[in-house]
């Protein structure tokens, strides 16, 4: 595996990688309404686009295909951390988040923090994050898990 930026004509891979991870891996923790509403299949790809130039996400990359990724925002926060189905429990998020801990640490930052869904917290915790609030929101209508979780770097 190997982890570099996202380049502009990404976004497509990009999209598959979140598009099935949020709607297979998160099935059994949330109802589809909320990953209907979360990633949407009629994307507006130009927007997504937009939005991969603007975050400049990590991704994971096994034999030129992206299998992963992940944003690292200014303050440390974790966004958009996610796997496709088809690589999960191989270390890709594992090597993910030993990519965002080493480009954290080189911006000086003492911590990361996420928000995280019921699907992810376990995943976390395993790799030193710690709950630091645990939220029920309710989306359309839909109970939806929540968790803020901080790791000391």
């Amino acid at each position: 595996m190997t982890i570099r930026r996202y380049l502009l004509g990404d976004e497509h891979d990009v999209w598959d990688v979140y598009f099935r991870a949020t709607h297979e891996s998160n099935s059994r923790d949330c109802h589809q309404d909320l990953l209907h509403r979360w990633a949407p299949a009629d994307q507006d790809m130009g927007e997504w686009r937009e939005r991969c130039i603007l975050k400049s996400p990590f991704l994971a990359m096994v034999d030129d295909r992206i299998v992963g990724l992940a944003e690292l925002e200014k303050d440390g926060f974790v966004d958009y951390f996610y796997v496709s189905p088809d690589f999960q429990g191989q270390g890709i998020g594992s090597g993910l988040l030993v990519r965002l801990e080493e480009e954290a640490r080189g911006m000086g930052l003492p911590r990361l923090t996420a928000e995280v869904s019921l699907t992810a917290k376990d995943f976390f915790e395993s790799r030193g994050f710690v709950v630091t609030e645990a939220r029920m929101n309710l989306i359309i209508g839909h109970p939806a898990p929540n968790f803020a979780m901080t790791k000391e770097l």
